[in-house]
């Protein structure tokens, strides 16, 4: 089974650097490490150019595509080198030795498999917050493993011909969801989405925190507009139009209350996120791509 492993980066070369040496000293190696540069200005693209080779190809943009447009051009990269298989990561993610390989175990021992996701712990070992999959239930089916309807982008097992069948995630979502709409997607197709706990990556995020109203500061406000339009636009159709419509209408008020208690400046921001997401998540539509 061959694999090329995908990693989106943006400004974060310290923890760029500790994440391509982890993939490099796998049980099981990749054949190709893609690293797609969102317009790092911290010193990455130099580092890229110089570590460059047979083993690592580089895509740089001169614009922040975002996660989710760095994970589509990466995807697309990979696919279209003739792998099996795409493995999926932020640059802030450490995975064990073994992780791939317990992964690719997965695929030994299991039929029709979508997609297979690593268990996410942060750097003391607790589950980490931001990563927690969409259980079908909590009931393991053996050696830790689970049924998922949805996963993050940190650590995630795809095979290609999964990804040529449902499409790429949307690179208009910029930001959040991206993932869990694409996890999503694949088990909607009748495909099985699966976590193992014998895989395990650490995600280096500063704090171990859930993304959420509550954690939000004022650097981070303007992330609120994606995760308002995105979330409209996955779960549209899942409803009638009316039912969903109301339900987003609610979530829009409770998010806003969520809010009374925080400092003024960061409760504004947060209104004018939350409010123009859901505005432009009533018509947000946007295309999906398939691999040529």
């Amino acid at each position: 089974m061959t694999i090329a492993a995908v990693v989106v980066t943006y400004n974060r070369l310290a923890l760029l650097k500790e994440c391509i040496d982890a993939i490099s000293r796998q049980t099981y190696q990749v054949c190709k490490i893609i690293v797609v540069n969102n317009a790092s200005t911290d010193g990455t693209t130099e580092y890229l150019q110089e570590i460059y080779d047979k083993h690592i190809f580089v895509k740089s943009f001169e614009k922040n595509l975002g996660g989710a447009g760095g994970f589509a051009e990466g995807i697309t990269i990979a696919a279209k080198m003739g792998v099996d298989a795409i493995w999926i990561m932020d640059d802030d993610t450490i995975p064990q030795t073994d992780a791939l390989d317990n992964l690719i175990r997965i695929f030994n021992h299991k039929k029709n498999i979508g997609f297979v996701s690593s268990k996410v712990v942060w750097t003391d070992g607790n589950i980490h917050q931001m990563n927690i999959p969409g259980y079908v239930s909590h009931q393991d089916l053996g050696g830790g493993l689970y049924a998922v309807r949805s996963a993050s982008f940190v650590s995630l097992l795809v095979p290609c011909k999964v990804v040529r069948e449902v499409g790429l995630p949307y690179k208009e979502f910029f930001i959040w969801a991206d993932d869990a709409e694409f996890t999503s997607r694949i088990v909607k197709a009748g495909y099985k989405g699966y976590l193992t706990t014998s895989s395990i990556v650490i995600h280096k995020t500063t704090t171990n925190y859930g993304a959420s109203i509550k954690t939000a500061t004022p650097e981070s406000a303007w992330k609120f507009y994606y995760y308002m339009r995105n979330g409209m636009f996955a779960s549209r159709g899942e409803k009638p139009w009316i039912v969903w419509f109301f339900k987003y209408l609610n979530h829009l008020r409770l998010d806003i209350h969520r809010t009374k208690n925080m400092p003024p400046k960061l409760r504004s921001l947060l209104k004018k996120n939350l409010w123009r997401g859901f505005i432009d998540g009533l018509t947000f539509s946007p295309q999906k791509d398939f691999i040529d």
